[in-house]
């Protein structure tokens, strides 16, 4: 890259995909399917008119990525000193998969974000070891007035348990842990409550284990989930007695809430969603705004 950030359009689309073929087997998880991705950017001086990451049709493959080194702890690695920071306002940006497919599960994505504050930075060398794109870096400013957007994300009723666990079988299975079928299952109870049952089993050598858990949440429109009631169960004999020393801890679970906007709101910066809706039936949905 050109030691001028931000340079042009083709600049910012390569440093995007750059990031997503590193991002892809950097850490302890593995994920194929990447370079399915479109990238298109229309970049204005310092501003940027529209960045679309368009993962539509894209195939991702998540396994364990027995590649990834141990790094050093985080409190442990020095970010290089920033050269430059520039700052401009992203008008629109997106992340679209309509649908894409995760472990051959189709799944739909659409986050659409308007009026970010953003910052060009440039740093003093590469914050990631033999990745040179990583010496610049996009940010959201600290200043995120005028922010707002919308997000949806869907998946049939019936692909919810076999992406589970298609999804997480190959990750416990490093750990030695076979995963058997987990079957989930998401309804309207009416208002704002869904009912969520999910049941499994898990082989350890010789060890076999199945646990059963059935919720009831509300979920309001400006993304505060509340759980209501929530049970535990097993067939197997030493499940059960293990399951009778975490009831104290059940108990305490019911009837707390948790603010979904607090995922947004990082160091205070205002972020609130809006119209939340949860959708039950033949496809699961999530949709809503913020700003």
């Amino acid at each position: 890259m050109s030691a001028a950030w931000p340079g042009d359009s083709a600049t910012v689309e390569n440093w995007v995909r750059a990031v997503l073929r590193h991002s892809a087997s950097a850490d302890e998880i593995a994920v194929q399917g990447l370079d399915g991705v479109r990238v298109t950017a229309d970049l204005d001086g310092l501003d940027l008119r529209e960045l679309t990451v368009d993962a539509t049709r894209a195939d991702l493959r998540i396994t364990a990525n027995r590649g990834a080194a141990p790094g050093a702890p985080p409190d442990e690695v020095a970010e290089p000193d920033e050269l430059a920071r520039e700052v401009g306002i992203a008008r629109t940006l997106r992340f679209t998969a309509l649908p894409m497919r995760i472990q051959k599960t189709p799944v739909t994505i659409d986050v659409r974000v308007e009026d970010l504050p953003i910052a060009w930075i440039t740093y003093a060398e590469p914050t990631e070891p033999g990745l040179s794109e990583s010496r610049y870096a996009l940010a959201p400013d600290d200043e995120r007035d005028g922010l707002r957007g919308t997000f949806r994300f869907a998946i049939a009723a019936d692909d919810i348990g076999p992406l589970v666990t298609m999804v997480m079988r190959p990750l416990l299975r490093e750990g030695g842990v076979r995963l058997g079928r987990m079957r989930i299952a998401v309804d309207g109870a009416g208002g704002d409550d869904i009912r969520i049952s999910a049941s499994a089993g898990l082989r350890w050598k010789l060890l076999f284990a199945s646990a059963r858990v059935e919720a009831t949440v509300s979920i309001t429109q400006d993304g505060v989930v509340t759980v209501k009631a929530l049970t535990l169960g097993s067939r197997n004999p030493a499940v059960k007695v293990a399951l009778l020393f975490v009831r104290r801890h059940v108990r305490e679970v019911v009837g707390r809430s948790f603010d979904a906007g607090e995922m947004f709101d990082d160091e205070g910066s205002g972020i609130r969603l809006h119209d939340v809706r949860v959708g039950t039936g033949h496809e699961l949905s999530v949709a809503g705004r913020f700003s």
